[in-house]
């Protein structure tokens, strides 16, 4: 079983907080300010807008933190909120800490168009994970075990605001894939590995994952 020490959490880290309102579960991004050990974390109050984010005392929240190589989920209570003007909160000490690792990490289906060494509608990433991707595409897109150039643009709930990840990969494998009409040329699946995405990218391409999934 995790235990909070296990995830060596340092002031300034980013997390990923979903508010507990039924079948909707809207996410927003705030920041560690500390904790006392066993008692309460605090954190900042997550703004949209402009405005910050309204929550109750007592109300459940999720928290979902990249920290190495691993992704840790808190459930946690909203203890007390403190307004303006410096706006934080403190939640409840998480007893029930879940893991996943990031090499084991779950891939989501989506429908991405993605450029590739600069050229726009290169192909379209078919599936995504926070380590990598498979993209489809017309024609090859490289070689294996070579190196390219990728950006692509997706919304961030609850806000649909456009998040935006370029990065160097690795095409790790390339597969022709059959036509289903013999008049359509054949297309092609690649493997890409991402090179080192920086932290706020991590937690953006997890957010995607869990959202495409309908697991928050």
């Amino acid at each position: 079983m995790t235990t909070f020490k296990d995830m060596n959490l340092q002031v300034g880290v980013r997390l990923q907080m979903a508010l507990d309102h039924g079948n909707k579960k809207p996410i927003f991004y705030t920041e560690l300010i500390g904790y006392v050990d066993g008692e309460y974390l605090i954190v900042k109050t997550p703004f949209e807008n402009g405005l910050s984010v309204q929550m109750q005392v007592d109300e459940t929240v999720t928290l979902r933190i990249l920290s190495g190589v691993d992704v840790f989920t808190l459930t946690c209570k909203v203890k007390t909120i403190f307004r303006g003007p410096h706006y934080y909160m403190h939640l409840s000490f998480p007893t029930d800490i879940k893991t996943i690792a990031l090499r084991g990490a779950v891939r989501a289906k989506v429908n991405l168009p993605v450029k590739v060494n600069g050229v726009d509608g290169a192909g379209v990433i078919s599936d995504i994970s926070v380590t990598g991707a498979a993209i489809i595409a017309d024609k090859a897109l490289g070689e294996v075990n070579k190196e390219a150039l990728i950006s692509f643009d997706f919304p961030i709930k609850p806000s649909n605001q456009s998040a935006h990840i370029e990065t160097s990969v690795t095409i790790r494998s390339i597969q022709q894939l059959p036509s289903k009409k013999n008049d359509v040329p054949p297309r092609f699946s690649h493997g890409i590995s991402f090179h080192e995405l920086d932290l706020t990218s991590q937690v953006m391409l997890l957010n995607l994952v869990y959202e495409s999934m309908n697991r928050l």
